[in-house]
């Protein structure tokens, strides 16, 4: 069996990586690795692949695939780009890496929130101005504790920042594409889709954790964010494509909303001409809330996992629906 691991172009992180996979197999008997480094490898040898482990693929590399390709798994929790008409129509089974993003991104959400509600950056101003502003900045700073989170997006990312919050005293609202009724708890309430404006209204904090798809692009608009409370902060850790962008702009410049944080953005690298840089509502940051420095050996590690279920002929873990779409 050929499996193809494009994860890097450096030979000695590769092995690296390689004995990380191989020491949490349960058999390497028959098993044989193969290191793409680029792309143009990758077309060479794509055709004799039963496994590939890519971080993306294209419609034209993938044209070069043989019907031996029973498995792609994407290193990454977006898999958006990837999802063209021939590999959905395809044979070829693609799982995905969510689930090691999970408390990463809940921790740099949690960290986003008592940014924005402690007011760090009026503490920074403080150090640079070196005026005494006590009590200009403690009359702004926002206690959690029974404050109200609704996270778009209850998957595995979804649920430990509502855990993570929860443990702060706050109350959770979560929607999910697949909750067809209400489902009230204690401390936290589960609610369709089709109630999105319920959550809108009633939250202090929004986090937009849901995968992009024909159905969340574009889900957050003029209507949406008019609905939020004028006190409330907008978040976005999923995809830039969900919120329309120039609607956010317009809300911030007028102050109709508190203020936003934001990780991605509908085109990346963010150009520096964009007015976003020029907003005092605003946090920013590159694309990184899901990044740590062991990302590739956890993901291998999950990946190991999964290939252990494969050649055992048990069904795979974050086996993304076609139909779906994540």
């Amino acid at each position: 069996m050929k499996i193809g691991l494009q994860l890097t172009k450096n030979s000695k992180k590769y092995s690296q990586l390689l004995k990380v996979l191989k020491s949490n197999l349960k058999i390497i008997d028959n098993l044989e690795f193969i290191q793409i480094p680029n792309n143009d490898i990758l077309k060479c040898q794509i055709g004799s692949l039963d496994i590939l482990v890519t971080y993306s693929i294209s419609k034209e590399l993938f044209s070069n695939a043989s019907d031996k390709l029973k498995w792609i798994h994407i290193g990454a929790a977006g898999i958006e780009k990837s999802l063209f008409p021939s590999i959905i129509k395809s044979r070829t089974v693609i799982t995905n890496a969510r689930g090691i993003h999970a408390t990463p991104v809940s921790e740099f959400v949690l960290g986003i929130i008592l940014y924005l509600s402690k007011k760090f950056k009026k503490c920074e101003k403080f150090k640079r101005d070196k005026n005494w502003t006590q009590w200009e900045i403690a009359s702004q700073t926002i206690q959690l504790k029974g404050k109200t989170i609704g996270i778009i997006g209850y998957g595995k990312i979804g649920k430990a920042i509502a855990k993570k919050c929860i443990n702060f005293d706050m109350k959770v609202i979560a929607t999910r594409r697949l909750q067809k009724k209400y489902e009230v708890k204690k401390t936290y309430e589960l609610i369709p889709i089709s109630e999105l404006d319920y959550l809108l209204e009633n939250s202090d904090y929004i986090v937009i954790a849901c995968p992009l798809t024909p159905m969340t692009k574009g889900l957050i608009g003029k209507k949406e964010i008019n609905k939020l409370k004028p006190t409330a902060f907008l978040i976005n850790i999923a995809r830039g494509e969900i919120i329309i962008e120039k609607e956010l702009i317009n809300a911030l410049e007028k102050k109709i909303i508190s203020g936003a944080a934001l990780d991605v953005f509908e085109n990346e690298p963010l150009k520096k001409t964009s007015p976003f840089f020029n907003l005092d509502n605003i946090f920013l940051s590159p694309h990184i809330s899901g990044n740590f420095p062991e990302y590739q050996k956890a993901m291998i590690t999950q990946f190991s996992d999964n290939l252990n279920r494969f050649i055992n002929g048990q069904s795979l873990k974050n086996r993304i629906c076609k139909k779906r779409l994540y």
